[in-house]
Formats: structure tokens, sequence, C-alpha cells
């Protein structure tokens, strides 16, 4: 909630102050001469290449603030819509533990789940000692907003660990939602 805005905002403002520098930097570098020749680095040559191919796809250094602030929205509104959705469904209880115990037989009173079973029992233990610990960290804000902190921070650990799975298929389909975006709110500018 409240941590995760100012995350946020602090990652915000530090890949706009990254940004600042990169421009900064490559105009040093470009406006730099030597013997009254321009030289082109590796860095130079590298930073036009870059330069060349987001020009081929519509964008140019003057979209890079709108991107950065769309793309952290758009970021935001994904855990967001995640954490809801977790706190709703609650995946670890309701979808995955409960089928893996069965299936283990480590749900038995008996415990004869066997070493399979005894792995399941110790993980189901630790993790309820790791839930009623982020219950103290998580207290202050789900007093705020009104839910058990115990299930918000489950629900978190569950959003997070979701969001690094998935990593891979979701920061290429946000940046190509950004870039459409930006394509569009420039095609409306012209207009």
């Amino acid at each position: 909630g409240l941590q995760q805005l100012r995350m946020a905002s602090h990652r915000f403002l530090r890949c706009s102050i990254l940004l600042l520098v990169l421009v900064c930097a490559s105009c040093a570098i470009e406006t730099g001469k030597s013997g009254g020749d321009r030289k082109l680095g590796v860095l130079s040559k590298k930073k036009a290449a870059i330069k060349k191919y987001i020009e081929e796809k519509g964008l140019t250094v003057k979209d890079a603030p709108a991107a950065i602030i769309f793309y952290e929205s758009l970021s935001m509104a994904f855990m967001v819509g995640t954490l809801s959705l977790f706190l709703v469904i609650k995946p670890t209880r309701n979808g995955l533990l409960v089928p893996l115990k069965s299936m283990l037989g480590s749900d038995r009173p008996d415990n004869e789940g066997g070493f399979l079973g005894g792995i399941v029992q110790g993980a189901s233990e630790k993790f309820t000692h790791l839930q009623l610990r982020a219950k103290d960290k998580f207290s202050g804000i789900s007093k705020c907003l009104g839910i058990d902190a115990l299930a918000l921070a489950t629900a978190y650990a569950e959003c997070a660990c979701f969001r690094i799975l998935i990593k891979p298929v979701l920061v290429p389909l946000k940046l190509y939602i950004v870039w459409k975006a930006i394509l569009a709110w420039k095609g409306r500018d012209r207009k």
C-alpha cells in the first residue's frame, strides 16, 4: 500500500534522474571536440544505434518522460490488481496447499504422508511462521484499509511471487503497451 507507493515514487525518481544523466552525458560526448574534429566513440555509436532504432519505432527522446510515467502507472495498476485478486481468491490456501496436502497425504491426522508429506508439513509450518511475522509488518496499513493483516501479508507475498514468475512475459508486454499508447497519444496530438 503506502510502502509500495513510496517505493514506486522512489523508483520513478531514480529512473528520471538516470534518464537526465544519460541525456546530459550523451550531449557532452557528442559535443566534445578534440583537435577541431568531432569524435564518435563506442558509446556515441551505440547511442546513435539506439536512437535510430527508437526513432524507427516512431518515438523520440522527448517521449521518454511520458513513457516512464505510463510504464510506472501500468506497473502500479497491475500490482494493485493482482494484490486485490489474490486477496479475494487466496491461491495458497484454496488452490495450492489443499490439493498438494491431500495428494501427498499430509492432511491425515496420523501424518503418514512419508518423506514428501513431511516436507509439505514443514513448509506449511514455516509458511505459518512467516505469516505471523509479516502480520506485524502489515498491521498499520491493514488498519487503514480495514483488511486483516495476515490476509494482506499473504496476498502480498503471493502477488510478489506471481509477478516474479511472469516477469519474462510481463515486462515485454508492458513495454509493447506503453509503445502503442505513446504512438496513439502522439497521433492524437497531431490531429
